[in-house]
């Protein structure tokens, strides 16, 4: 079995990332011949090439885009692993958490805030992430609590509604209509499949949107700089209707977005999840 350097796999993912060897070096800061060379020594490991090397561009091929995830992976297990080890010595307890930027939005910066104070000695690592990258980091035990707005279905990982939160269409315009709010101008803030289904049985006509983002706060700051209409949580915009800066769509009906938390049932970190998940809201 090769012993692979984590320099090379991030190095790997890097270009995987960026499709060019001079600013993944960049990014790194490394000279691109010291890419070029980790590239070609990670290959020679693996006996296989990563990637196709076009005039103008560099690509994946079906082995380099099969070790993306499994390099993920591995560099994921041995940040944690270290981590571990590391923090044990200062720490009693470590948490790790990751949740949908938009929650981290809307009540988890505060919740998180409030165990970092209470706990001095729990080491904490928490991550914003895509709905898929949670999901996968709790199938690969990678993370101990997991906030969405979808229910993962994982063996032994348990899944508990968390918050109801009602979501409110505000434009950027006084007076408008629904109809018209979801026309030119509007903004789709991708809030879950769950939402997605609501959403197209209110306004099954409605234009493609021009603005398509996956974090309420890309939205909120698009509103307010550049105009248009967008569905929001009611807490978030309500400053900003007060000072008349939005302005609620009066005939768009509210939608209500379920929140998630998931977790293993028998992880070591069970009734502690439990005790801080008491101090949300």
């Amino acid at each position: 079995m090769v012993a692979l350097d984590t320099q090379l796999l991030q190095t790997f993912l890097e270009v995987s990332r960026l499709r060019n060897f001079g600013r993944a070096a960049e990014s790194l800061s490394v000279s691109p011949s010291t890419v070029s060379a980790r590239i070609r020594q990670l290959e020679a490991h693996m006996g296989l090439a990563l990637f196709s090397r076009g005039h103008h561009r560099i690509g994946l091929t079906p082995a380099g885009e099969r070790m993306e995830r499994h390099a993920r992976f591995l560099l994921d297990a041995w940040e944690r692993a270290y981590e571990d080890t590391a923090l044990s010595e200062r720490h009693q307890r470590r948490l790790v958490v990751a949740g949908v930027a938009s929650l981290w939005d809307i009540f988890l910066q505060e919740w998180l805030t409030d165990i970092y104070r209470a706990y001095p000695a729990l080491g904490i690592r928490a991550e914003e992430s895509t709905p898929l990258r949670v999901v996968e980091k709790l199938e690969q035990n990678m993370i101990d609590v997991g906030f969405l707005y979808d229910t993962p279905r994982i063996r032994e990982v348990g899944v508990e509604e968390v918050a109801t939160l009602p979501l409110v269409m505000v434009s950027s315009r006084s007076g408008q209509r629904a109809e018209q709010a979801v026309g030119d101008g509007y903004i789709r803030v991708e809030w879950g499949t769950a939402f997605a289904s609501v959403h197209e049985g209110h306004f099954p006509q409605r234009l493609l949107a021009r603005g398509r983002v996956n974090s309420g706060r890309i939205a909120l700051n698009l509103l307010l700089t550049c105009g248009g209409a967008a569905y929001l949580p009611r807490d978030i915009v309500a400053p900003h209707c007060r000072e008349e800066r939005l302005f609620p769509v009066e005939d768009a009906p509210p939608i209500e977005l379920k929140a998630y938390v998931a977790y293993r049932f028998h992880g070591e970190h069970r009734e502690l999840i439990r005790e801080l998940l008491g101090k949300l809201g």
